[in-house]
């Protein structure tokens, strides 16, 4: 990651002649599957396309470092519901992206560590997992809640043998036997674990504990700069979208093909998430020291490296001026 990160900034960097009166013609954005989001029938129904006036390319991705690997190289212009870890990992490594609004809220209740069974491993005694082999997509929220949960049990993850395995892949190995656990998300991914394991904590019991999280909007400063409106008419959509489902109007069958999972567990997941309204993300997300804020200085300094460290100052990777009034 930090050495294609450096190759793809090097060129992002060198294409510093923007054309401020650009209008793009097409627009591509990553997304992720399993991840049930109201925004996923003004896709399916083109909502985006037209309210934007343009063709809008979607692109799921397993994980949020391939977001972000996507963006870097030009390939997506808007991540939605990016993972925060991906986010602070990439602009650690001074990324031209910009956070323009919050997607998920959603605590752990999307995201979580799967114990074998036959470990005989569980909360009570999670410092057994010292030396065992632990799947997880690395610098991921997956690998957040993963350090969280370990740090709060007592546990090293420093010790642990991590393997870097993408959700759907460390599922199976846990069912397979060749984890002894696997840290992930996706509620296809997490009910393949649970097959042979039990959570590590539950949401309730994460959320007690005060590990929480949210997802993101992540856009290129190119594009932001090329297209002001577009992202504008983008996250516009996005909140009619989630005004709909707050109010009960949403077509969960829709939602739920899209996500390529059941109405039923669609259903399950997006009752565990939160979308905050333009206003709510205004007062009590992005205002001065609020939470967008805290979070990124926090795990801004949980993954900092010699290579890329900590930023003084995360303000400067924020743009809020496109969400809606």
């Amino acid at each position: 990651m930090k050495n294609l990160l450096k190759i793809l900034l090097g060129g992002l960097f060198l294409c510093s002649f923007y054309s401020v009166n650009a209008v793009a013609k097409d627009v591509n954005v990553a997304f992720f599957l399993e991840w049930a989001t109201p925004n996923q029938e003004a896709k399916v129904n083109k909502a985006y396309d037209e309210a934007m006036g343009v063709n809008i390319n979607w692109t799921n991705f397993a994980t949020g470092v391939e977001m972000t690997e996507a963006m870097l190289s030009g390939d997506i212009d808007i991540s939605y519901s990016q993972g925060m870890t991906p986010f602070v990992n990439a602009v650690n490594a001074k990324a031209p992206i910009k956070i323009v609004d919050v997607a998920v809220e959603y605590g752990m209740g999307g995201t979580g560590c799967v114990v074998s069974n036959a470990s005989g491993i569980t909360k009570a005694n999670a410092s057994e997992l010292e030396g065992q082999k632990v799947a997880v997509p690395l610098n991921t929220m997956a690998d957040y809640a993963m350090r969280m949960i370990a740090a709060h049990l007592g546990a090293d993850v420093s010790q642990f043998q991590l393997v870097d395995m993408e959700p759907a892949d460390g599922a199976v190995a846990l069912v397979d036997g060749n984890v002894v656990a696997a840290c992930l998300f996706g509620k296809n991914s997490i009910d393949k674990a649970l097959e042979a394991g039990s959570m590590l904590m539950t949401t309730e019991e994460a959320t007690a504990a005060g590990i929480t999280s949210f997802d993101i909007t992540s856009v290129t400063d190119k594009f932001i700069k090329e297209n002001p409106e577009l992202v504008r008419t983008f996250l516009e959509v996005t909140a009619e979208s989630n005004a709909l489902f707050a109010a009960g109007n949403s077509d969960m069958a829709i939602i739920a093909k899209d996500a390529g999972m059941s109405v039923e567990k669609t259903t399950n997941q997006m009752s565990g998430f939160g979308f905050p309204t333009p206003a709510e993300q205004k007062s009590s997300w992005f205002n001065s020291g609020g939470k967008v804020e805290g979070m990124l200085a926090f795990m801004g300094n949980m993954f900092a490296t010699d290579e890329n460290p900590a930023l003084g100052d995360y303000s400067k990777t924020i743009d809020t001026s496109f969400l809606p009034d």
